[in-house]
């Protein structure tokens, strides 16, 4: 970012007062290896002066900030406004059926489908049923007809009466959601930077009133900082990679609209702990004496108040993640409470998933797990543990998100208070509960 100017090398932070101006902001950059607006905006919301806080420190060449990626998802190039907000369609499963058979043998779409068709529009049929014809991460936005019509180099009349026709045979849906094809397909974040890691050390060396603990929490000797976003790496929908973490950050904020979340403690996206393994038993024990390693990466780690006082909580933000996945993820976090928590600490680990068929397969999941608890108490940790199910689309209409009607939720048996006993473990991939549950696949 250049030589910070002199007025940024004489910078204090406020560390030097019992007030820090830049505090709430630090601790809100430093937490997340990129601060989306939706985030920031919730967290101006429960520290008011964040956001200006943000911009002097953008001014000092302290934080990176990197405006929306806005995106014309027909043509990939980059665009400075968005464009109105367009009905979305893709396949249904019976189109995704027409899909395959159609690329297996033509026939079936030109004889047996829509035998009427003119032969010189055969193809583009194909075309526009595979353009909305959307997997993973893509599916979820659809394709606009305009879209579907470049792609498909069906005239603009013929496209609209296929999508109509389409349709109406089932082969393909409209999306519940409106959404542009030239749009912010990343929302305006901040990061830190060097400058200010090396700037937060001398002043935290240099004053009293600074905590000392403040360096290990910040971390501030990491090596590595993040980039600006290349805007090419945008799907055909407009999909990116970093779709996971916007909506992750997204979920975390509108938690944020609860009273019950308490954001003057522990906040943290993304963080990652290092949790003992002892691989010489069957199934493999995460134990104090273990000898390797195993990291545990949830999506987010924050502290809400219960009715008993203050939880421990986990988010978990399933995207594509398998049940099977979730079940690990459970192994995990219990492991993590037995060895990096104190026994009367309660704990919650929430799943949050996009849909309600996925909402309910999770709901189905935690059950499951809690009838294997039931058999294994020796597995428990002695904390008061709850797991908790809810889709995004739940969450942002619930008055209070954390309120226990907006979640599916389970309470495990606690294990015995002994620390001989307190053994959670974590099975193979390959010898897992989970099947002993679930079919296999």
């Amino acid at each position: 970012m250049g030589r910070l100017s002199f007025e940024a090398r004489r910078e204090t932070f406020g560390l030097d007062t019992t007030k820090p101006w830049a505090l709430d902001a630090l601790r809100l950059v430093f937490n997340a290896p990129r601060v989306y607006a939706p985030l920031a905006d919730a967290w101006e919301t429960r520290h008011p002066g964040t956001r200006r806080s943000l911009e002097r420190l953008r001014a000092l060449g302290f934080v990176s900030y990197q405006g929306p990626v806005i995106i014309d998802t027909r043509t990939g190039a980059s665009s400075g406004q968005v464009s109105r907000k367009v009905a979305r369609y893709r396949t249904t499963r019976k189109g995704a059926r027409l899909v395959a058979a159609a690329e297996e043998d033509l026939r079936v779409l030109e004889q047996d489908t829509f035998p009427r068709t003119a032969d010189a529009n055969v193809a583009g049929v194909l075309k526009l049923l595979q353009a909305f014809h959307l997997e993973d991460s893509h599916a979820k936005f659809g394709l606009s007809v305009r879209h579907a019509r470049e792609i498909s180099g069906l005239p603009s009349s013929n496209v609209k009466w296929w999508v109509r026709r389409l349709k109406a045979d089932g082969y393909i849906k409209e999306l519940p959601e409106k959404v542009a094809d030239v749009r912010d397909v990343v929302p305006a974040h901040w990061r830190v930077t060097r400058a200010l890691c090396r700037q937060l050390d001398s002043v935290i060396d240099a004053f009293d009133t600074a905590p000392a603990s403040l360096k290990l929490q910040f971390r501030l000797g990491r090596a590595r900082f993040l980039s600006d976003i290349d805007p090419a790496r945008v799907g055909i929908s407009g999909a990116t990679d970093f779709d996971h973490d916007v909506e992750c950050q997204r979920i975390v904020a509108d938690l944020m609209r609860s009273d019950k979340c308490l954001t003057d403690g522990i906040f943290a996206l993304e963080p990652r702990f290092t949790l003992p393994l002892d691989v010489t038993t069957k199934p493999w024990q995460i134990a104090d004496a273990g000898t390797e390693t195993l990291y545990y990466q949830p999506d987010a780690e924050l502290r809400e108040r219960d009715s008993a006082g203050v939880a421990r909580t986990v988010i978990e933000y399933e995207r594509y993640q398998s049940r099977r996945d979730g079940w690990h993820h459970i192994e995990r976090f219990l492991g993590y409470l037995a060895t990096r928590t104190l026994p009367f600490e309660a704990a919650t680990l929430r799943f949050v998933v996009d849909s309600g068929p996925r909402e309910r397969g999770y709901v189905a999941l935690i059950e499951a797990f809690c009838d294997y608890a039931l058999d294994h108490p020796e597995r428990m940790p002695p904390n008061r543990v709850l797991l908790a199910v809810s889709s995004t689309p739940r969450i942002a209409a619930a008055a209070d998100p954390l309120d226990s009607r907006a979640w599916f939720r389970v309470e495990l048996p606690v294990g015995d208070r002994s620390d001989t006993v307190r053994r959670p473990v974590l099975h193979p991939a390959d010898a897992s509960p989970y099947d002993d549950y679930f079919s296999r696949g």
